[in-house]
């Protein structure tokens, strides 16, 4: 590992950055966090955890790796521990992982458990399968950036909800019912598909990585499906023959007062009357356009008032008309 001129940013050694990033997904090796001792949360693994991936994995090893292969075992994947430590070891002298061990509190002579959670750096660096070793690999910090900007923008414009247009709230709340839509949809299909595949004798799941908090957002779709034949015994066979019973005498009664088109139908003006509540209480919002305009009720009332208001302005003019002719009338007989 080396540093550019005038900056602190690391540039990682580019024949073994493959291995490492190999090593940091889901087919590497398992890590874990630790709070390392004067430092900050840090993630390591084990060193027999990386001995069973580097021996087990010549494919993808040759596939992602083969430079480092290359520069190290002549192309070849290791094939003993020997061989595996010392890939390891080059990983060490380039600066992508470093050794530690664990730092009990009190600094007793604990045995240090299978993951420990304080660990700190050994003065000897060395590799061996025993040890644990602290990922010191940040990768590019271009992808950080932009997800931490694009964290701020959506955090300012969710406060500034209020000043959205009112077509960008709609299309929000479209975009939303649209989401978790499909979201629910596939929940209820799988586990409709489940419970079909189980009756017969089968785990039988779409997307069986969907709902995993461990995987990523494309891991979670991957693979499509799971298939394994189920080892029951005589109980849960019975349950399964009553749950068959069960379902097929439920479906016999919903088809003779139902029909598709009357689900179709259900569903389609369910679905309408949620996209129009949403529409009406978004429209309903203060400080909007629909907001500001009266209801039908409102106008009714203001007319009352208006003509009632008009009736009581002529009523007065008439009254002053007639004073005003009393007056002419009283004048006229004086005169006389």
């Amino acid at each position: 590992m080396t540093s550019k001129a005038g900056k602190n940013e690391p540039v990682w050694d580019q024949t073994f950055e493959p291995l490492m990033k190999v090593l940091l997904t889901k087919k590497g090796v398992k890590t874990k966090s630790a709070s390392e001792v004067g430092k900050k949360k840090v993630d390591y693994f084990r060193g027999r955890d990386f001995k069973r991936f580097a021996l087990s994995s010549e494919d993808l090893l040759k596939k992602k790796c083969l430079k480092a292969l290359e520069s190290c075992l002549e192309g070849k994947a290791p094939v003993n521990d020997k061989e595996a430590e010392r890939l390891g070891t080059e990983l060490m002298q380039r600066g992508f992982i470093y050794k530690a061990e664990y730092k009990s509190v009190g600094g007793s002579d604990k045995k240090p458990p299978k993951w420990p959670d304080r660990l700190g750096r050994t003065p000897k660096q060395d590799f061996d399968l025993e040890g644990f070793y602290v990922v010191a690999y940040e990768g590019g910090k271009g992808m950080q950036y932009f997800l931490t900007g694009l964290i701020i923008f959506s955090v300012l414009s969710i406060c500034m909800f209020r000043v959205w247009p009112m077509w960008a709230k709609i299309g929000i709340w479209y975009l939303s019912v649209i989401f978790l839509s499909l979201y629910f949809g596939v929940l209820i299909l799988r586990m409709i598909v489940f419970t079909l595949f189980w009756i017969v004798g089968f785990d039988f799941w779409i997307f069986p990585n969907l709902n995993d908090e461990y995987c990523g957002f494309l891991d979670s779709f991957q693979p499509l499906y799971s298939w394994e034949k189920r080892k029951d015994d005589a109980l849960m066979l019975l349950i399964r023959f009553m749950s068959l019973a069960i379902t097929a005498v439920a479906v016999q009664q919903i088809a003779e007062t139902h029909s598709l088109a009357d689900i179709q139908d259900f569903v389609h003006a369910s679905y309408a009357d949620v996209l129009d509540w949403g529409v009406e209480k978004l429209t309903a919002l203060p400080h909007t356009e629909r907001a500001a305009l009266p209801d039908l009720e409102e106008l009714e009332k203001q007319l009352k008032e208006d003509n009632a208001s008009e009736t009581a302005t002529l009523s007065a003019e008439d009254v002053a008309e007639f004073d005003d002719k009393d007056d002419v009338i009283d004048v006229d007989a004086a005169k006389a």
